[in-house]
């Protein structure tokens, strides 16, 4: 019989194993290149901080990007994905919300989601307007898309968007024999 301190060792290892044998649902909301609409839609904030991981369940100091009334963000990702969410961590002002899964679309040069030869596969909304929670925007089954665009007519307080997906990858990370072996408690 192993001894416990054996079995903390193992257990690393066997759930690494585990984990590479079934996908398990990932953000890839950081694999998308993400943009603000232009025109009306300002913003206060960096759009990079909506993907940081960074939120107030991580961070205390995590940043809030900030629409005063009503925006959309684009997330377009270089090929078709299965999508089954969007995310929202929202912060202390809330708004309506709604998400748009396209095949084909595009952020066109008037700084505005371009649709015409596009296919809109999924769109989920929230009208709650619930603040200091996480909001989540839940496709059907099945939804493949290569664009996204998360919009609120509202205004809000947002720490975060993840995009939820489950193409195949794993959120766990690569770790060599070595490193499995060596962790500790």
């Amino acid at each position: 019989m192993p001894k416990p301190k054996s079995l903390r060792r193992a257990l690393p290892l066997a759930l690494a194993l585990a984990a590479t044998l079934g996908a398990a649902p990932v953000n890839i909301a950081p694999d998308a290149v993400t943009s603000a609409t232009q025109g009306y839609n300002s913003y206060v904030g960096e759009l990079s901080w909506l993907t940081d991981g960074l939120y107030p369940g991580t961070s205390p100091s995590a940043p809030v990007f900030l629409w005063p009334t009503k925006g959309n963000l684009v997330f377009q990702f270089d090929r078709v994905r299965p999508v089954a969410a969007v995310r929202l961590c929202i912060g202390d002002d809330a708004g309506t919300y709604m998400a748009l899964a396209y095949r084909g679309a595009h952020l066109g040069s008037s700084g505005q989601t371009e649709t015409a030869n596009a296919e809109l596969t999924a769109d989920a909304y929230d009208f709650e307007m619930q603040a200091n929670t996480w909001v989540e925007l839940a496709f059907p089954e099945g939804t493949q898309a290569d664009y996204i665009e998360v919009g609120t007519q509202a205004g809000a307080a947002l720490y975060e968007v993840q995009i939820v997906s489950d193409d195949g990858s794993t959120g766990v990370g690569a770790a060599s024999w070595a490193q499995l072996k060596t962790r500790r408690d």
